[in-house]
């Protein structure tokens, strides 16, 4: 047991929410005995980050086959990081309130790059050195996964190893290491000749130069329904999803220019419907939810998804199902299967509101499937509708603007025209910022400048109509910061620790967010926040990540920002062949169901 048990149990009754640190959830796994002891983590909330599907699965994986025992910890809310810190107590597991120095090895989930101060914040609760190269024997491995280890760079200073790519085939590995040798010298050494681990120490000693040792991603070749998650972890609390979850397909093969994950989790894989229904249904069974979500980056362009419908809804016909991402040229057919009376909203995501501009992200729909989607969306009863669009996306005109306006209007009046004048319905417009983002067609793109964006949002409130039309905008300064550091380096990294040392933790929520702590840190490095966002690299400069292989070509993705320069769009491989990315030119191949 944790030796402060008796003051962390005092500490509850100060904190908010002291739901976040009890543990002892239903389908929570603790072993008394154990080969090794592995911490996971996910540098936020404990309300986002119990929602996280990817640490379900490495919390399964690792309790259901192997002798190792995961634990959990989340980032501690400022209230209560303050009292431990005031009170000497060290950042504790959630199962044992074990601390967390005293495990093997700790893994970090890297979901987005406004969570990176929470992970210094979470190192040196734990009282660990926050330097990679300070740590010493006895202090666990602290290895980084998740779509923002595809750039590890702007953290490479703070954590010992990074996994590169998707876990499931390399876990049993990394928790064998831990078994079998003794020692952290040893085991950084056996992590350093791991395929897919990158260890900045000894791949780049020096930084991140051109000719550091390349790493390639990690791709779960086989997909098996026995790595989904069948008794997830209830939470106590509220999350941000509470509901049952089974992961239909991964990959996407659309293209769209600026989607990072359409790029790094190719190619596409699918699981069978009678698998994907039954482990919906068996997680059902153990968690009590009312509510199941097929999950993917498009669900509706899963071969089976139907199939997956009817033989859920043959058992649960009342089943609240939810289809978190659907394309506008596939999702009407997957909203009129999915429809149900206790559901009232859906979303789809045109991205852009005019043919040139979806022309250069490389969005293969057009306005009469847009407008078929949203006749759909209402024909089937639903009364909320959520689409989202990006403003500053490259070479991005007024016009471009002015058109997500117009789509506004001509989708209230789709609204009305089917429900009728008088009919209660929202259509909600959302607009983000757009953000290049590492290994897609736009890396070598920067972002618009903040006064752009800033005029771009003003533009929208004022000329967007309000009645049954919602207008949500992201905030320009969080965009700006995610800008800074998607794209960034080792330079990066000490403007981070600058940051979280002025007291940025918790930058992505926006009562949290200290703007002046970033500006002042980027300028303490020589350089500003908004050069480093707004960064246009030279199309054959070397990149900060080109060390990280994502078995996408460098050729493919230039050849993808010519095209976009060129307003040309390019098909979709599983419908118009081949486009020689690279992706499937290895042991993994593009697997569909039908």
């Amino acid at each position: 047991m944790h030796p402060n048990e008796r003051t962390i149990e005092r500490l509850l009754h100060e904190v908010q929410k002291p739901a976040r640190y009890i543990g002892g959830e239903p389908n929570e796994v603790r072993k008394d005995e154990a080969t090794a002891r592995i911490l996971l983590s996910y540098p936020d909330a404990y309300e986002i980050g119990i929602s996280n599907q990817a640490l379900q699965i490495l919390y399964t994986m690792v309790n259901e086959r192997t002798g190792a025992a995961a634990e959990r910890c989340y980032c501690p809310w400022p209230d209560m990081a303050d009292a431990m810190r005031r009170e000497g107590v060290e950042l504790f597991s959630l199962e044992r309130w074990a601390p967390a120095r005293s495990f093997d090895l700790w893994g970090i989930t890297l979901q987005h790059e406004l969570c990176y101060t929470n992970v210094l914040e979470m190192i040196d609760l734990a009282g660990l050195p926050l330097h990679a190269a300070d740590r010493r024997e006895g202090d666990p491995v602290i290895i980084a996964g998740g779509p923002c280890a595809s750039n590890p760079e702007p953290l490479a200073l703070y954590v010992d190893a990074f996994l590169i790519g998707e876990a499931e085939d390399t876990l049993e590995r990394l928790v064998g290491i831990m078994e079998r040798l003794e020692g952290r010298e040893r085991r950084m050494a056996a992590l350093a000749n791991t395929p897919s681990v990158y260890v900045p120490a000894v791949h780049a000693p020096a930084g991140p130069a051109a000719d550091a040792t390349p790493v390639d991603r990690a791709i779960y070749a086989d997909f098996s329904i026995d790595t989904q998650p069948r008794r997830p972890i209830v939470p106590y609390s509220s999350a941000i999803f509470n509901r049952a979850s089974v992961e239909v397909m991964r990959g996407c093969t659309r293209g769209c220019r600026f989607c990072h994950a359409g790029t790094w989790y190719r190619p596409v894989r699918e699981r069978p419907a009678e698998l994907v229904a039954e482990a919906g249904l068996e997680q059902l069974a153990c968690t009590g939810y009312d509510e199941l979500s097929l999950t993917s980056l498009a669900t509706s362009d899963y071969t089976d998804v139907d199939e997956a419908i009817r033989l859920v809804k043959e058992q649960r016909p009342d089943l609240h199902l939810s289809l978190p991402s659907n394309r506008v040229d596939t999702g009407p057919v997957a909203m009129s299967a999915a429809a149900n009376a206790r559901q009232s909203s859906i979303t789809i995501a045109p991205e852009a509101a005019t043919q040139r501009m979806r022309n250069i992200i490389c969005k293969t729909i057009d306005d009469e499937m847009i407008d078929g989607a949203v006749r759909a969306a209402f024909e089937q009863g639903y009364t909320s509708l959520k689409t989202y669009f990006m403003i500053g996306l490259p070479r991005e005109t007024h016009d471009e603007v002015q058109a997500i306006v117009d789509f506004g209007i001509r989708a209230r009046g789709i609204g009305r025209e089917v429900l009728g004048d008088g009919a209660r319905f929202t259509v909600h417009v959302s607009a983000s910022n757009f953000v290049p983002k590492p290994h897609t067609p736009f890396q070598w793109e920067g972002m618009a400048p903040r006064i752009q964006l800033i005029r771009k949002a003003q533009f929208l409130r004022r000329e967007m109509p309000r009645q049954q039309i919602r207008l949500s905008i992201h905030d320009v300064e969080t965009s700006m910061l995610e800008g800074a550091l998607s794209r960034g380096s080792r330079h990066t990294a000490r403007a981070i620790e600058r940051a979280w040392r002025a007291g940025a933790r918790f930058d992505a929520w926006s009562e949290m967010y200290d703007e002046q702590a970033w500006l002042t840190a980027f300028e303490a490095e020589g350089t500003t926040l908004d050069a480093e966002a707004t960064r246009q690299f030279d199309d054959f400069e070397p990149l900060p990540w080109d060390h990280v292989r994502s078995g996408v070509s460098r050729e493919f993705l230039l050849d993808e920002l010519w095209q976009s320069r060129a307003e040309a769009i390019t098909g979709d491989c599983r419908w118009d062949g081949c486009t020689e990315c690279g992706a499937c030119l290895g042991p993994v191949r593009t697997k569909v169901v039908r």
